[in-house]
């Protein structure tokens, strides 16, 4: 009897075994499966909001070029700008993002927020355009840098986030 029993250890030994290691290869792969997806929904949230953010800002210099000058500043317009694309694309930041990430998102909105709401009361004499612009800029900048923190594997801060030259640029008054 003991001769049959060691006959059946070597072959079910090596079936666990061989089970076992099924079973932690599925769990590594679907862990690594996993982290690739999620990933993915973060490369394509922040994506979105470059994409929906840099929309909404022609959005708002068109309105605020479009805004009649029959109308007195100070008196509040409506706006024909669709903002659903932009909360679509913050709600999925909000989803798949981590802290630093939504706050880089959320105060790049504020921004959008203060701008809509300067041009829908008709911007002062005071108020430039290009100045209260840079605001906006400034916080899709803050949004890149701190995005590719977390996605690039160079990571880190950019030297310049466009080629666009500066608005003293000789370039504007000539």
């Amino acid at each position: 009897m003991s001769s049959s029993w060691s006959l059946l250890a070597a072959p079910v030994g090596a079936a666990v075994t061989t089970l076992l290691g099924v079973f932690a290869g599925s769990a590594v792969s679907r862990r690594a499966q996993d982290r690739h997806w999620a990933r993915e929904q973060l490369t394509a949230a922040c994506v979105r909001v470059l994409r929906e953010s840099s929309g909404l800002l022609v959005s708002l210099s068109e309105a605020e070029t479009a805004r009649p000058r029959s109308i007195p500043q100070g008196v509040v317009r409506r706006t024909a700008i669709d903002w659903r694309p932009w909360n679509e694309a913050l709600s999925m930041v909000n989803l798949v993002a981590d802290p630093d990430i939504t706050e880089a998102a959320h105060a790049l909105d504020e921004q959008m927020w203060r701008l809509h709401t300067k041009i829908k009361r008709g911007l002062r004499p005071e108020e430039e355009w290009l100045v209260l612009r840079s605001h906006v800029e400034s916080a899709q900048n803050d949004f890149i840098v701190t995005a590719r923190r977390r996605l690039s594997p160079a990571g880190g801060a950019l030297h310049r986030f466009s080629g666009r030259p500066a608005p003293d640029d000789p370039l504007w008054t000539e």
